[in-house]
This record gives C-alpha cells, structure tokens and sequence, in this order.
C-alpha cells in the first residue's frame, strides 16, 4: 500500500477499498497533499476520482 500518492503520478496501481479490489489504472493526477488522486480514462472507462477519507488506498 501506498500513503504517497503525490509520487505515483505515472504508475500503474491497483485501487482497493474497505478491503475489495475495484479499479486497476494509470494515475494522472494527485494532489500536492495526497489527499486525491485521478485514474486516467481507458477506453470507455472515464477519468475517476478518489480520496483518502472515502477509505480508498492504492496499491503499486
């Protein structure tokens, strides 16, 4: 699991939260505070937010 989000601009991670697996993408954007971070759009999938204080953690 990754706390920094800031630095996984770029990588590829997987996306989990309260313990379930949802999304796997390419990070196209995280806040300076590492607070949110964006799952680049693929293929039909549109660009996807999430936060830290829904639960949700990164995995890379």
């Amino acid at each position: 699991m990754r706390a920094d989000w800031g630095q996984l601009v770029g990588r590829t991670v997987e996306v989990w939260r309260l313990g379930e697996y949802v999304v796997t993408g390419i990070v196209e954007q995280a806040a300076a505070d590492d607070s949110v971070l964006w799952i680049a759009a693929e293929g039909n999938r549109t660009r996807k937010l999430f936060d830290k204080l829904s639960g949700y953690q990164m995995w890379a």
